[in-house]
C-alpha cells in the first residue's frame, strides 16, 4: 500500500498579543490567544520589548487548560530578550484560549511590555491545493 499524498495546503496563521505591565490581573491565568479546534502550534516567541521595572521578579507563563506552561514557563519579564516558545506538535482538539499568567513580586511596575507571537496551522483546513 502506498502513502496517500495530501494536495491541500494552507499558510501558517500568526496571532500576536501585546501585554503591558498594567494589563494583567497579577497571579491570574487570563485568556490570551484563541485557537480553533485542531490547531497545532508550530512556532512563536515572547519578546520583552520594555523590561518590567519592579523591584524583584516578573515572569510570564503561557499554556492552556490542560497544561499551564505548555508553551512557556516563567519567562523573565525584567530583561529585554526573545524567548522561543516550546512546541511539541500538540493538537488542540477543541477550540480554546491559551492562558497567560503574569506573576510578580515586589513593588508594582510602572513600565513594561512584552509581545507574544504564535504560529499555527489547522488540521483539515485547506486554503488551496498543490497540483
Amino acid at each position: 500500500m502506498a502513502i496517500k499524498q495530501n494536495a491541500s495546503r494552507q499558510e501558517l496563521i500568526v496571532a500576536h498579543l501585546t501585554i503591558n505591565h498594567n494589563d494583567p490581573v497579577i497571579g491570574t491565568a487570563e485568556n490570551a490567544i484563541d485557537l480553533p479546534g485542531n490547531a497545532v502550534v508550530v512556532g512563536g516567541d515572547i519578546v520583552v520589548t520594555t523590561p518590567w521595572n519592579n523591584v524583584t521578579t516578573a515572569t510570564l507563563t503561557l499554556g492552556d487548560a490542560a497544561s499551564a506552561n505548555r508553551y512557556a514557563n516563567a519567562v523573565d519579564l525584567k530583561t529585554a530578550a526573545r524567548t522561543a516558545l516550546t512546541v511539541t506538535g500538540f493538537t488542540h482538539a477543541l477550540a480554546e484560549s491559551l492562558k497567560a499568567l503574569v506573576a510578580q513580586a515586589g513593588t508594582a511596575p510602572t513600565a513594561g511590555s512584552a509581545r507574544v507571537t504564535l504560529q499555527y496551522y489547522v488540521i483539515g483546513r485547506s486554503a488551496f491545493t498543490q497540483d
